[in-house]
This record gives structure tokens, C-alpha cells and sequence, in this order.
């Protein structure tokens, strides 16, 4: 889920009545909705700011996935991100994704995380575009940079042995702002074999939306085989040299 570079317009108190449908969305209960506002209460959230293209209840909310809703919250006289769990989710509690998104922050991966409890995730909220959109109308050297950047902390994760699992669809994983960000670690894992080098690589080069804007930017296409060859290489062992190999064939270095 994408927290997009959008406008938002209201700020409401957490317990604002048009906020109920979506901290227990998509089911309401009265002992679900206590239990929830005590959790946001915890983390110091005060009010809540709608806005964005997606549209919940009638709402407009930054993201909207199959494990929660998130929108832009403010804690005192700042501002953050909270991770609503729906409650109709595959999963009881917010426990192993916070588990996931703090072992990407040990290697300088994701927003900062904030805070958590059983329904809840608060992380710092960046403001950005999603990859899609932002390389429809950016240069060759930031499209090199952004890459390069995006590629180095999919090899932290690889290293740091957890699996993204959603960097095939980097429309909804990767920010851009000042610098880019991964996002969203509900279907990460720590038991799969990681592929976050080999997903994103290919999503940026080789196939779909992304890689088709940037193979006319950069030029590269006919690097293809010898990209393919390298990250085949670097699926078998991921060292810092066979990733290098990998950064080397799409002319990243």
C-alpha cells in the first residue's frame, strides 16, 4: 500500500464518528472499535487526516491492502502513517509484520517504525510517488540513481535473509521522494528463499510498466541477456561480487 505524494484536506479527532468505519473496517463491532481506539491512544495519535485516491466508506485514505487500511495520523506535532488491521484479515494481530518491518530497519530498509500493537502499525510517513508514477517523467541519471538505490537495499534484505515477497509489483512497494523507499512487509518472510534482488531487478529492467519506461530512458535493452545471465548467477549465491556482477550488467556502475 502506497503512501502517495497526495493532498488531505480533513483532520479529524480519533474518535470523530466518520472515522468508525474505517478503524474497523470492514467489519464494526462496539467491543472491536473500544479496543482499537485504546490501541491508537497508546501510540500518542490524536487525529486523523483523510485524504488520498483511495476510497474507503467514503472516505478518502492513503492505501487500502488485503491486511489493512492506512492513513496519515498525527501524534502531537507530528506526523506518521498508521497501518489499520482490517478485521477480516488473514492474520489475528500486527505482531509478525512489526517483527519483519523492524528486521528491515536494522539494515536501513523501509519508514521508520514507530510503534505497534495487536492492530495497529505506526511508521513515519513519507511522502512520495510510487515508482509507476514517478518514472514517467524523471532523467537518466535519476532513474540510474533510484535504481541503484532501490537494488542496494534489496541486497541488505537478501543479506539480512528476509524475503519481501511483493517486489514483483513494485507499483505498490516503492516510494520515491528525497530518496526511495521499500514498503510494506505483510507478506515478507524469514523462511523463504529471499529474491528481493532478482524481483525488483527484473520489475526495473527486464518486465512490466517500470521496465518498460526505463529501457527507453536508459537505452539498455540490449543488455538484457548478459543482466539475465548475472542475476541467474546471483539467485544461486548472493555475494557482494555475484550482486555486483548484477549492478555491472544494467550499467549501474
Amino acid at each position: 500500500m502506497s503512501q502517495q505524494n497526495i493532498s488531505f484536506s480533513s483532520e479529524l479527532d480519533i474518535r470523530s464518528p466518520t472515522l468508525l468505519p474505517l478503524i474497523t473496517y470492514p467489519h464494526y463491532s462496539e467491543s472491536e472499535y473500544k479496543d482499537r481506539i485504546i490501541d491508537i491512544e497508546s501510540l500518542g495519535i490524536t487525529s486523523i487526516i483523510l485524504g488520498g485516491k483511495t476510497i474507503v466508506n467514503g472516505s478518502h485514505v492513503a492505501g487500502k491492502g488485503c491486511v489493512g487500511i492506512v492513513v496519515k495520523a498525527k501524534a502531537g506535532n507530528t506526523f506518521c502513517a498508521l497501518k489499520i488491521r482490517r478485521t477480516d484479515a488473514d492474520r489475528k494481530t500486527m505482531d509478525e509484520e512489526a517483527r519483519f518491518h523492524k528486521i528491515a530497519n536494522s539494515v536501513e530498509v523501509g519508514p521508520r517504525l514507530e510503534g505497534q500493537t495487536k492492530n495497529i502499525i505506526a511508521m513515519e510517513y513519507v511522502p512520495g510517488q510510487n515508482i509507476v508514477e514517478w518514472v514517467a517523467d524523471t532523467t537518466r541519471s535519476r532513474v540510474r540513481s533510484v535504481a541503484r538505490a532501490v537494488l542496494e537495499q534489496c541486497f541488505r534484505l537478501d543479506t539480512a535473509g528476509l524475503d519481501h515477497g511483493e517486489l514483483s509489483r513494485l507499483a505498490r512497494h516503492v516510494i520515491v521522494s528525497d530518496r526511495s523507499y521499500i514498503i510494506d512487509f505483510e507478506s515478507a518472510s524469514t523462511t523463504r528463499k529471499t529474491s528481493n534482488v532478482t524481483s525488483a531487478a527484473q520489475s526495473i529492467f527486464l518486465y512490466g510498466k517500470v521496465a518498460n519506461r526505463v529501457k527507453k530512458i536508459l537505452d539498455n535493452s540490449n543488455r538484457e541477456k548478459e543482466a539475465i545471465h548475472a542475476l541467474r548467477t546471483y539467485k544461486h549465491s548472493h555475494t557482494r561480487a555475484n550482486f555486483e556482477a548484477v549492478l555491472d550488467s544494467l550499467l549501474l556502475i
